[in-house]
């Protein structure tokens, strides 16, 4: 094993594909294009190679396509996963609709980033090299959520004159949200989208609340004065005629959750960022309900409903915000397995007067366009609450009920499994392909498949098609085996005095993820006072609502810095290169303990005489670890080590099993060879770009 002396002991692992003449081929149609030629072409076009494990995994998703057989595929970083999937969609909607459906195909990711690399790269490139292959044209589109785009209805009515407490926001003479206010304005007279993705400045959520509708809210194009100038009316529609549909996982669940045909009709869907599904699902089934929103939704229907009504509806909010706060809460949150007689019949007075309410709310074809606007907008707030409240009510062996008092106290309930919803929604009459660089626990894909409920509907396939890099070769799996336990103290000083020395040996260059926000503050205050006076030593700490685009430039931008975040940085990073030679773990990331759905979902397995911890909290682990971990190697370049400073994973039976799920670093606990490693690799970075050596 090399530790990153002068020698290359690693060389390329990239599998090329033969070359094959470059000339401009005739159109030919789809079904004669094969799929390895057409992959080929893509990554040609842009510059690239096709990896063994793209073709792979292209040959497969084609296969799926085909057979109608739903895959999971786990591609590695490097892989190309992302062209892996579009070339066989691309390819199958050349071949035109069939006459049983269509041949389109949904995209949804989980996060906004690679939403933005599919529509602004991927697909345009690979549409672009494959058009004088093709026969036809092929089309893309991105759907959102229709909060995410201006509702123009609700933007001209911004008035003194308003009685929406969102709306008055924009009469603030003189504030930072007055300033942020006339940005936002001048930007809807501008835009052609009116997406909120597509707005630069910083924006106060509020602000954009006043200016955007749920779908509940929206009355309709048809019933909006501003129906014909919609942008959401706009990207739906574009959406509804495209071959290829880029959604989010949110989007895609409440499609299936609604019943209402949000996500265009389609015959097959394919999940990226796949390890996330179970919870973005999860959130999109849940619901919560706290007096204050009682209120303003009161406020907001106050002119369509009977004054009984109004005042009833302020009655049981103020009843809700007594009763809640009386409850015996440990800590910030506490499940509510029994719901108190009290809270039970506070509970069933708001679904009811909310129904009332409802009830009371008529609308008419004779109603003004703004009126019916607002009407609509009663409406849906009014039913979100009913719905909310009488699904609280109700003693459900399958859900988690639980109070949240770290701000205003809030009722929250989740669902305990969505394996049973996506098996019957997501997996059938379509097929469907779900894909990560994370989808194995242990080895194997099973957890994955029974959590998402693939396993209930018959047959599947499970494929790893690897990576290009020598993970043995280009890094280190170190854990500092030495360090006490980690304990709900915080972090001990010997674990502090480890990092700061790994982070010395590196010359900074170091991405520092932690459990906690706590960890983060205290990780800090060490760093802070050790590396007093050391301009080579520069920290950046993200901070609660931080962009995480702009930590990552100002990380890539400041030569040994170190960066430290809390879970908004284990997943999607990337900073290939000297940037980001060290990665550091703080502890294993198990559910924490007071996290509610996954207490209750661990509690209800040990129940049944299995293990909550084996089935519920180390999948879990092991996947988020896998993902920390992925943060080091990003290209057949990078060299580095990953740091874990939880002993457990050398010291217990569970942490081979953890070890089996990421990436196969070269695996050590010894702190001697880490340090000579980092401080090899910083020598070389700095010989790159003339840094100064150390001082101190």
């Amino acid at each position: 094993m090399s530790v990153f002396t002068d020698e290359d002991p690693w060389g390329e692992k990239q599998v090329l594909l033969n070359k094959q003449d470059s000339k401009k081929t005739s159109s030919v149609p789809a079904d004669v294009l094969s799929t390895t030629e057409a992959l080929e072409s893509v990554v040609m076009n842009i510059g690239g190679s096709a990896r063994d494990g793209q073709i792979q995994m292209a040959l497969a998703v084609d296969s799926a396509f085909s057979s109608g057989k739903h895959l999971l595929v786990q591609a590695g970083t490097g892989t190309g996963k992302s062209l892996g999937y579009l070339v066989p969609a691309i390819l199958r909607a050349a071949k035109g609709v069939k006459q049983d459906g269509t041949n389109r195909t949904i995209v949804a990711t989980a996060t906004l980033a690679l939403q933005r690399q599919l529509s602004e790269h991927d697909l345009p490139a690979a549409i672009e090299a494959l058009a004088p292959k093709l026969n036809t044209d092929v089309s893309f589109a991105v759907l959102k959520g229709r909060s995410n785009f201006v509702c123009l209805d609700k933007f001209h009515r911004v008035s003194g004159e308003s009685d929406d407490d969102d709306l008055a926001l924009f009469e603030v003479s003189t504030s930072k949200l007055a300033k942020q206010a006339k940005k936002l304005r001048d930007w809807v007279k501008r835009t052609d989208t009116g997406d909120r993705d597509e707005y630069a400045d910083d924006l106060d959520f509020r602000l954009w609340r006043s200016v955007s509708v749920s779908g509940r809210e929206c009355v309709g194009a048809g019933k909006c004065a501003w129906g014909q100038d919609c942008f959401a009316e706009k990207a739906k529609e574009k959406a509804h005629s495209s071959d290829i549909v880029v959604t989010n996982h949110a989007l895609l669940a409440i499609d299936l959750i609604d019943g209402i045909p949000l996500v265009p009709e389609h015959d097959a869907v394919v999940i990226d960022e796949a390890h996330e599904l179970v919870d973005r699902t999860t959130s999109a089934l849940a619901g919560s309900l706290d007096s204050k929103s009682i209120e303003r939704v009161a406020g907001l229907a106050r002119k369509y409903v009977e004054p009984a009504s109004h005042d009833r509806l302020l009655e049981v909010a103020d009843a809700l915000a007594v009763i809640l706060e009386a409850l015996p809460v440990q800590g910030t949150t506490s499940r509510i397995a029994d719901l108190p007689r009290e809270l039970l019949t506070c509970l069933t007075a708001i679904r009811d007067v909310t129904r009332v309410a409802l009830s009371e709310v008529s609308t008419s074809s004779q109603d003004e366009p703004d009126v019916a606007a607002a009407k609509q907008r009663s409406k849906g707030n009014l039913t979100e609450i009913a719905d909310s409240a009488a699904t609280l009510i109700v003693d459900d062996e399958f859900a988690v009920r639980w109070l949240d008092v770290s701000r205003d106290a809030t009722l929250h309930h989740a669902p305990l499994s969505v394996a049973g919803f996506l098996a019957e929604s997501l997996f059938t009459d379509r097929t469907v392909v779900l894909t990560s660089a994370t989808l194995q626990v242990s080895g194997s894909m099973d957890a994955t498949a029974k959590g998402v409920g693939v396993n209930q509907v018959g047959e599947w396939t499970g494929l790893d098609v690897g990576s290009p890099f020598d993970y043995t070769k280009q890094g280190i799996l170190y854990c500092a085996s030495h360090l006490p336990p980690p304990t709900s103290a915080g972090l001990p000083e010997e674990m502090l005095d480890e990092l700061g020395d790994l982070i010395d040996a590196a010359g900074g260059r170091t991405l520092s993820l932690f459990s906690s926000w706590r960890g983060v503050e205290r990780a800090q205050e060490y760093l802070e006072l050790r590396f007093r006076g050391r301009e080579d030593r520069p920290l950046i700490v993200a901070s609660r609502g931080d962009s995480i685009s702009e930590l990552v430039k100002r990380f890539r931008q400041t030569p040994q810095a170190s960066l430290l975040g809390t879970v908004s940085l284990w997943q999607g990073i990337d900073v290939p290169g000297d940037t980001c030679t060290l990665v550091t773990i703080d502890r294993i990331p198990f559910p924490r303990p007071d996290d509610p759905v996954m207490a209750a979902r661990s509690a209800r397995v040990d129940a049944s005489g299995g293990s909550g911890f084996n089935s519920v909290s180390l999948p879990k682990a092991a996947l988020l670890l896998a993902q920390g971990v992925g943060r080091l190697i990003r290209t057949t370049q990078d060299q580095g080590v990953v740091a874990v400073l939880d002993s457990r994973l050398a010291t217990k039976g569970y942490g081979h099993s953890l070890r089996k799920s990421v990436p196969p670093l070269w695996w050590t606990t010894d702190p001697k060879v880490v340090r000579e490693s980092l401080t090899n690799l910083d020598a070389k970075a700095r010989q790159k770009t003339d840094e100064p050596a150390k001082n101190g």
